[in-house]
Parts: structure tokens; C-alpha cells; sequence
């Protein structure tokens, strides 16, 4: 409550300071995230799922029971919406008098207790008896789409040039070889929600457990999710997982490893057609990869040199001025890879004329 004002007088207006005793905090922003975490009952959700934490009792307040699982790890979500980068960006936390109470729980975290919670997820089944829950409850909240959604799936890097976290391996990289970590990761594109994550050692290879990694992502899918299209990068361009899709009926596109037998078309006197992209023409193949038990709809895209303003695709030392990528798809051959129906790229971008709607691939 306001005890008293000093009045402060400036050539054209007076400004009033008062003084309260009541508490303030600099983080009130977040009250709003905090309504929604009760409103959706987030903190009974991990109470279910996260792995239970007898730590240490608390020292400064009065030996009370350690922080649960679900308290730590709600401190440190919202830690992370508000800008933290360090597990001690997330301790400084503590310092607020009105957090705790927003969010409802004991207290928040120091470092040393979130880095005992996190090692409390020391191997792959507690991580997905965690996980996998808080994806479908995500999940679960998303609208069923007329359409479908578009599932995609990246097999990306994550330097660490410390190279002290576990599973950290020297990799190949796109700016060479570094320590890394090498994760596959799923996402649903239109509601932009992360819907799988496997970490990998940064030595593995770039197909490594995809086949697993596919088949329990969509056998953890809400049966109201329904998948129009799946696209992933090259890590995933094996004829195993390509065999996984077509056995469950779903539409792919995929970008394909420019392996030699794929060089040597690209050489070829190949019937390339113009797309609304300056410089960036295509050709369509029905081919059979090496390691593939059948041949497969193949797109082919060149793009001049003097004309590509975004990153990607492969040189031809024989093929001067051009650069070259190649997608492998088992959408019909009604949907074409030139205008009226387009495919371009950059990130490959294609127009399915039949359904109006538009696809992509990483």
C-alpha cells in the first residue's frame, strides 16, 4: 500500500513517485504464460510423466523436502521464455518475489538442482516415457485439418566446440568437421510443433535408427492427425525407410543423395524445363538407386550459378555454371514438377496443381 508521494516539478509538468511496500517484479510479463500452464493443468501433467527427484533437502529453508520434478521443471520452462541461455540464467530466477507464486510451486531451482534434475534422464527409455506423453498432449490440441498436416523431418547438427556433453562426437558439419551432436527431429509444419527428437552422437551416420525413429513417431500420432505429406532431407533417402512410407500409403518427398548414378544423369542430354524461378530449371526420371529394391520418381533441378541467391546444391566440375540437387517422390505423375504445377527450389519448393495446395522440401 502507498505510504507517501515526493512530488517532482519540471518546466511543463509535475511528475508524482510513490513508494509501496508491496512486491514487484520485473518479470510480470510472464503472468499471462503462468494462466495458461494452470489453465491446461501443465503442472499435474509432469507431475505424471517426469521421473521422480529425491534430492537433497533444502538448505536455508528449514530442511523442507526437495523441489518435485514438476516444480524444477516448470521454473525452468519459464526460464527459458524468458530469455535464460545458462542453467545460472535460470537460477537468477530465484531473486523474484512474485514467480513463485505465479507459477505455483515451492520455489525455483538453483543450478546445482536443475543439473542433478537433468541427469536424471540418463538413457533413452526414461526419455521417452517423458517425452513421447507431452508430444501427444500437444498433440491432442491441435484441429484436425481437412487437408492433413505435413510432417517434417530433419537429421541436423548441433555443434558443441567444448566437446563435454555426453554423446558429443567430431562430425561432419557444414563448416567441417566439429564436435557435435547429431539429433532427428520431427516437426508438424503448419502448426509449427515439435513433435519428435531423438539425440544421436555426432558420429553417427545420417540414416542411423531413422527407421525407428519414423515408425514410433507415427505410431504415437493421434489417430485426428492425419498426414497429407512427409518430407526429410537426405539423411532419410534409404530404400528401408522410403519402403516404411509406401507401406502405410503416405505421400513423400525427399531430398536424394547426388551418388554417382545420380551425377551421371544430370550429365546426360536430359529434357530440362523452365520454372518460375529464374535460372532454375527441372527434369523428371523414374530411377533405381543403388541399394533400392525398385525404381522411384526422381526430380531433378539445376540452377544457373550467375542466378541462385540462396545456399545449396552440388557441383559438377564436367557441368560448369550449374548447381544441382534431386528430390525422390512417390506423388503421382499428375502432380508435375513444372509450371502449371511447379516445382522450384531454394528449399525446393513445388505447386501441387491438383489439389491447389503448396509442398516443400528441406
Amino acid at each position: 500500500m502507498t505510504e507517501e508521494f515526493i512530488e517532482l516539478k519540471t518546466a511543463g509538468e509535475s511528475i508524482r513517485i510513490g513508494f509501496t511496500d508491496q512486491k514487484i517484479s520485473g518479470r510480470a510479463g510472464l503472468a499471462t504464460f503462468c494462466g495458461f500452464l494452470h489453465w491446461h493443468q501443465f503442472g499435474a501433467l509432469l507431475a505424471r510423466v517426469l521421473p521422480r527427484r529425491d534430492g537433497p533437502r533444502r538448505q536455508g529453508c528449514g530442511g523442507r523436502p526437495a523441489l518435485s520434478s514438476q516444480d524444477v521443471a516448470l521454473g525452468f520452462i519459464t526460464g527459458i521464455l524468458g530469455g535464460a541461455q545458462r542453467l545460472t540464467h535460470v537460477a537468477f530466477l530465484r531473486a523474484d518475489p512474485m514467480l513463485r507464486q505465479l507459477l505455483a510451486v515451492a520455489g525455483l531451482a538453483s543450478q546445482s538442482t536443475l543439473s542433478r534434475f537433468f541427469g536424471i534422464f540418463r538413457h533413452a527409455g526414461i526419455n521417452q516415457q517423458a517425452f513421447v506423453p507431452l508430444w501427444n498432449w500437444a498433440m491432442r490440441r491441435l484441429p484436425s485439418l481437412r487437408g492433413g498436416y505435413s510432417l517434417d523431418l530433419d537429421s541436423t547438427r548441433l555443434l558443441h566446440e567444448d566437446g563435454h556433453q555426453e554423446g558429443v562426437a567430431v562430425g561432419y558439419t557444414r563448416l567441417g568437421n566439429k564436435p557435435c551432436l547429431h539429433p532427428l527431429l520431427a516437426v508438424l509444419e503448419e502448426a509449427k510443433l515439435v513433435v519428435g527428437f531423438w539425440l544421436r552422437a555426432g558420429n553417427s551416420a545420417c540414416a542411423n535408427n531413422v527407421v525407428a525413429f519414423t515408425l514410433e513417431l507415427l505410431a504415437n500420432l493421434p489417430r485426428h492427425i492425419r498426414l497429407r505429406l512427409v518430407r526429410a532431407d537426405s539423411g532419410f533417402c534409404v530404400d528401408s525407410w522410403l519402403a516404411v512410407l509406401e507401406s502405410q500409403n503416405l505421400r513423400y518427398i525427399v531430398v536424394a543423395r547426388l551418388l554417382r548414378p545420380l551425377k551421371n544423369l544430370c550429365r546426360k542430354e536430359m529434357i530440362w524445363r523452365a520454372t518460375e524461378v529464374p535460372g532454375t530449371e527441372v527434369a523428371e526420371v523414374w530411377h533405381e538407386e543403388y541399394g533400392w529394391n525398385k525404381k522411384r520418381r526422381i526430380i531433378l533441378i539445376r540452377h544457373r550459378v550467375a542466378e541462385k541467391k540462396r545456399p545449396g546444391g552440388k557441383v559438377l566440375i564436367d557441368v560448369p555454371g550449374y548447381l544441382f540437387q534431386a528430390l525422390v517422390t512417390n506423388l503421382p505423375e499428375s502432380v508435375a514438377p513444372w509450371p502449371s504445377g511447379a516445382i522450384t527450389t531454394g528449399a525446393a519448393v513445388a505447386r501441387v496443381s491438383s489439389s491447389n495446395s503448396t509442398w516443400t522440401s528441406p
